[in-house]
């Protein structure tokens, strides 16, 4: 179980440093080398982030990819022991000596710290990885630079993510991410519109803070008692049924049966099938989403 650290680490730490909010390739390798290290050297892997919701750099608030939540989960599949994730606000005016010793060495009990190339930290992002490296050296800690993770020659970075997810192309979001984009979160009571027509489904409502999927049909599956299910997600405001609804997950999985309220499910997104769209009668919802499930299943299983 991954731990925050008391007011002082006990253990000594390798230490990731980032925002990794969407945990991606880039992210993991910097997280990955810090667990290397740890074990090298006998240390604790731990990574100093921040809470996602708060994040405002050069100026403009950003949506992040993934909630606190799902990146802990991330970060533990990565082999982190420990996160110290503060809100943004606590740290920003920090001046990078400040940072390295209050918070590295006073609360992480770091010994060796990695970041990528172009981690920026302190008051108004004024260090650079340069200059933490003259930092940790005259406190006896040592720094390992991580360089950029590409894909087709291009820097792995977070903001093409969220483009991509916004625009609704997950697949290429997930072949930076490493893994398929998930929608976790609490299953919720719904209105039994999916009850009625047969097609039973399991909501989950989206939190606008962070980046929304563009509205409309996925491809998609979940893991369920260790179990892989496929299924179809619509994110958005079921504009068939409801007015002025708030965004939601609606997931039928068509080999499914079993009660999932009040359940944590994360569910994954492998590809777009069609924009959401306003249907004239629930018949011609009922025979587009029967069409929506043929193109589905037609679509490869992931291996799990």
């Amino acid at each position: 179980m991954l731990s925050p650290p008391s007011a002082v680490s006990e253990a000594e730490t390798a230490v990731a440093l980032g925002i990794f909010d969407g945990v991606h390739r880039g992210h993991r390798e910097v997280i990955g080398r810090a667990a290397a290290i740890a074990r090298e050297k006998g240390l604790s892997p731990a990574v100093c982030t921040f809470n996602t919701g708060t994040i405002c750099t050069k100026g403009e608030c950003y949506r992040p990819i993934y909630s606190d939540d799902t990146k802990r989960m991330l970060l533990e599949n990565e082999g982190i022991e420990c996160m110290y994730s503060p809100d943004f606000s606590e740290i920003r005016n920090m001046s990078p000596e400040e940072f390295v010793k209050s918070i590295l060495r006073g609360v992480l009990n770091a010994r060796e710290v990695i970041c990528g190339a172009d981690f920026r930290f302190g008051r108004n992002a004024s260090c650079s990885a340069e200059g933490l490296m003259r930092i940790c050296s005259h406190m006896d800690m040592g720094l390992t630079v991580v360089d950029d993770v590409t894909e087709n020659g291009i820097r792995i970075c977070s903001a093409d993510i969220r483009r991509f997810i916004s625009e609704g192309d997950v697949h290429s979001a997930g072949l930076l991410l490493g893994h398929s984009y998930a929608v976790s979160g609490e299953v919720i009571h719904g209105n039994r519109i999916g009850h009625k027509m047969n097609f039973p489904t399991a909501n989950q409502k989206m939190n606008s803070a962070f980046v929304m999927p563009k509205f409309g049909v996925y491809m998609s599956y979940a893991d369920i008692d260790g179990r892989l299910y496929r299924g179809i997600t619509n994110i958005g405001v079921k504009p068939t049924v409801v007015s002025d609804g708030e965004p939601l997950a609606e997931t039928h999985f068509p080999d499914f049966s079993g009660d999932l309220y009040g359940r944590e499910l994360t569910v994954r997104l492998e590809g777009f099938i069609r924009p959401e769209r306003r249907f004239e009668s629930t018949d011609e919802l009922i025979a587009q989403i029967k069409k929506d499930l043929q193109t589905a299943m037609a679509m490869p299983l992931p291996i799990k």
